[in-house]
């Protein structure tokens, strides 16, 4: 029997391939971006990592609450970077859980041995602690990891490397473990070296210890802890021990904000999919409108598939077949639609996940990229069915309600009663999701087009920041990190086309180092709080054109022996001294105590103190490079690599082998790590934002024209479906025009309604995207207009493209052939 019916459904469907290849497009698309975001979440979410055992992995975190003493508000926040004394307390108090700590991940310059033709190379170093690899349950395919005694403060430098390091800068030496090689300026000993197939969280070329203490790297909080569970230790017993760990602090939050903090573990999948996770939601809930305005689409095909189908329907009723076995039949039809849909979906999908692995950043792509493995195919099936279901359902409720006398006389001109007022209601809700999405991407590209637009407070014209790593134990003395500037900077000027060049500690759009700051003078004495912090030469404002608004900029009178200044940005006159031009007042910054003496305006950075936008402006001083003391340059360039900024005439020609050569005069052994336009820099701040604006502009022109292309063929079946009774409302003087504007209103009336539901359904669904939404309101007024007159077009093309040929009715003729 069920061979009968494949059969049977596959010469229908033979029989009508305009049906069966706008069914199959219509589902590979909505089953193709379904099945690739699936995919992502998979990724991140899903499919476990590659360690042994990775439920047993935890992230630490540290979750704060209490009450704002301004609104009265409970207020939380939670952060995995935590502080070298809260890695202490806890080594010493958790038995039950094997613990490693975490750095950041820099690039430092490497220096081949002489086998390997001693070119300098830039690489990327992982700063961890001992039993790093023993908590991800990496193996080491030579040597070993680190020992506690090379992990503790001014222990003996180490390194561990990657397969793929080994191979390709040392050729795959086999005697490598136990030599030296020359790292950040200094002979590191490789003791180490990672299986092929090793993958860690920070996707680095190699790793040096962390050796975390109360002081230096993660005398801040710049560390992060994993955790791996002891045999026998469950999660609920690790959370209480580590919520009743008093922590460092705890009295300043409890006295200052009524609150408390505590430490708890979070599985490692949900903390390396980070702030993926509301943006994989937002994407789901996207393409889920996408797969639910596909099948409203299919099941109006349907239904006007089975109208037309009405009188066969019957004859088979009359004939004796039971309705299960007419259900059954068109139920298997839907099915076998819906596989090949899947199976071009399948294909669609491997297409975009192509086309995203070379968009997405990186922090957008999951531990071992995309895949469509085990789960991702039940999806698709499930998906498959469900789909098959949905668009099966109502068409098969219709066939229910056929009357056998009136639809075996009606004979070929039989309708099913109803389908056009159902496929209204099916119209209505498509519109009504393409409003929701519509309206989303309208939002992102609004905060897109604001962002880019902000005015940048300086000339990024014909400017070019070249980045440097100086993590390098040569330039943790202060005089030969100011012989480097003094000499690159020079060169660098004399290269044909250079207008002027400055070296900063960061490039505007850039993320500055968070400092914290105490006023010394004025009725704010003693009052503090957080500012950003920048070293710049002297020309730095003038290579890059920031206006100076009041004092004077750095000379070469501001030397490591005299007085201390700083220039400061009005945003910070404005916070810290409610005064946007403080020229001569002072405030204390580690052990220096710093005079203003200029004012320049705010200039667009990254968000490091505010964060409240990607980029915008905040609280910056300025320092001059000369005054930077040989302390603090180690942990500085541990964090953030200077750049060399070149202003120059228009395009240079060979500008970037110049700026090089101009380096390598002062150090051959100093190479750039990258050379980046203003553009470029403004461009990787906002790729997330890009990112959203780019796949939801999608996903809602795709809903768009699966609505347009609702709308119209409902129009065009009813002219079909109505075309004697329009030959006599003509004959009987009716005008085209007003036969017209009768069916195409059906069209009209269906997308109205679902305007107005649309329109409701966003303010209550776009809340979700509030904390994405930078410069403008959730609920833009201009956004909401845009959409509903773009969609008004779209409905009245579509209600009345298809009621033109209605002018081509002759009554006459009609008449004569019913």
């Amino acid at each position: 029997m069920l061979i009968n019916d494949l059969r049977f459904a596959f010469r229908q469907l033979y029989k009508n391939p305009g049906y069966s290849a706008a069914i199959i497009l219509t589902l590979a698309l909505g089953i193709g971006v379904n099945t690739a975001v699936f995919s992502m979440v998979d990724g991140f979410m899903l499919r476990k990592l590659p360690y042994p055992q990775p439920e047993r992995i935890a992230a630490l975190v540290l979750h704060r609450e209490g009450t704002n003493q301004q609104s009265g508000k409970l207020v939380q926040s939670e952060a995995d970077n935590l502080t070298g004394a809260i890695w202490q307390l806890l080594k010493d108090n958790i038995s039950t859980v094997t613990l490693a700590s975490y750095g950041g991940t820099g690039g430092v310059n490497l220096k081949a041995n002489a086998e390997a033709g001693g070119a300098v190379r830039y690489v990327h170093a992982s700063r961890v602690s001992a039993h790093y690899f023993d908590v991800l349950g990496i193996p080491l395919y030579q040597g070993r990891s680190f020992s506690e005694t090379e992990d503790r403060p001014n222990g003996p430098p180490v390194a561990v490397l990657t397969y793929g390091l080994w191979q390709s800068t040392f050729h795959g030496n086999n005697h490598l473990i136990g030599r030296a090689i020359d790292l950040k300026g200094e002979p590191f000993t490789v003791v180490g070296i990672l299986p092929e197939s090793a993958v860690t969280p920070s996707n680095a070329d190699l790793f040096i210890p962390l050796q975390p203490a109360t002081t230096g790297e993660c005398g801040g909080k710049n560390c992060g802890i994993l955790a791996r569970f002891k045999p026998g230790a469950a999660w609920q017993e690790i959370n209480t021990q580590l919520r009743n760990i008093r922590l460092p602090h705890a009295s300043e939050m409890e006295t200052k904000y009524h609150g408390r903090e505590w430490i708890y573990a979070r599985p490692l999948q949900l903390a390396l999919a980070g702030e993926m996770h509301d943006n994989l939601a937002m994407l789901m809930l996207a393409v889920s409108f996408i797969l639910l305005i596909a099948c409203a689409n299919l099941a109006g095909l349907a239904l006007v598939r089975v109208s037309r189908r009405t009188p066969e329907i019957a004859t088979r009723l009359a004939l004796g077949a039971q309705c299960v076995d007419v259900l059954r039949q068109l139920w298997i039809e839907n099915l076998v639609l819906a596989v090949a849909g899947a199976g071009a979906g399948l294909f669609l999908a491997l297409l975009i996940l192509n086309g995203l692995r070379g968009f997405l950043p990186n922090t957008m792509i999951p531990m071992g990229g995309f895949h469509l493995d085990a789960r991702v195919l039940a999806f698709t099936f499930g998906v498959t069915l469900i789909t098959s279901l949905l668009f099966g359902a109502l068409p098969a409720m219709q066939t229910r309600r056929v009357d056998l006398r009136t639809a075996i006389a009606a004979g070929s001109k039989a309708v099913a009663g109803g389908t056009g007022r159902v496929r209204q209601w099916l119209i209505g809700a498509e519109i009504a999701l393409t409003v929701i999405l519509l309206t989303a991407a309208g939002l992102l590209v609004r905060t897109l087009v604001h962002l880019e637009t902000l005015p940048p407070g300086f000339n990024p014209s014909n400017v070019m920041a070249a980045k440097v790593s100086l993590n390098d134990v040569r330039y943790h003395d202060a005089s030969a990190f100011r012989s480097l500037l003094q000499k690159s900077i020079t060169a660098i000027k004399q290269i044909p086309g250079v207008e002027d060049a400055a070296v900063g500690l960061s490039a505007p759009y850039e993320a500055t180092l968070n400092d914290y700051i105490v006023i010394a003078d004025g009725k704010q004495a003693g009052t503090g709080d957080s500012s950003s912090l920048s070293y710049v030469t002297t020309d730095y404002f003038s290579t890059l054109q920031i206006p100076l608004l009041a004092g004077r900029l750095f000379s070469d009178s501001d030397s490591p022996t005299s007085e201390p200044v700083a220039i400061v940005n009005t945003s910070f006159g404005r916070h810290f001294y409610n005064d946007p031009s403080p020229i001569g007042r002072h405030f204390k910054s580690g052990d220096s105590v710093y005079t203003i003496v200029g004012i320049i305006g705010d200039v667009q950075d990254q968000s490091n103190v505010i964060r409240e936008a990607p980029i915008g402006t905040e609280p910056i001083f300025y320092v001059p490079a000369t005054q930077i003391s040989g302390a603090s340059l180690p942990i500085i360039h541990t964090f953030m690599q200077p750049s060399w900024i070149v202003r120059t005439h228009g395009h240079v020609q060979g500008l970037t082998e110049s700026m090089q050569k101009a380096l390598a005069e002062a150090d051959p052994d100093l190479p750039f790590s990258g050379f980046y336009s203003m553009q470029q820099i403004l461009d990787e701040q906002l790729q997330i934002q890009r990112v959203q604006v780019l796949l939801l502009t999608v996903l809602g022109s795709l809903a768009l024209v699966l609505s347009a292309i609702g709308i119209y063929s409902l129009v065009s079946n009813l002219v079909v479906q109505r075309t004697r009774e329009i030959g006599i409302r003509i004959a009987l003087g009716s005008t085209i025009r007003e036969a017209m504007v009768h069916v195409g209103s059906s069209g009209l009336v269906a997308a109205g309604a679902g305007l107005a539901a649309g329109i409701a359904l966003s303010f209550a669904a776009l809340r979700a995207l509030s904390s994405q939404i930078y410069g403008i309101k959730t609920y833009d007024p201009i956004t909401f207009v845009a959409v509903l007159l773009l969609l008004a077009a779209i409905a009245i093309f579509a209600s009345f493209g298809p009621t033109l040929r209605i002018s081509r009715i002759q009554p006459a003729d009609t008449l004569r052939v019913e």
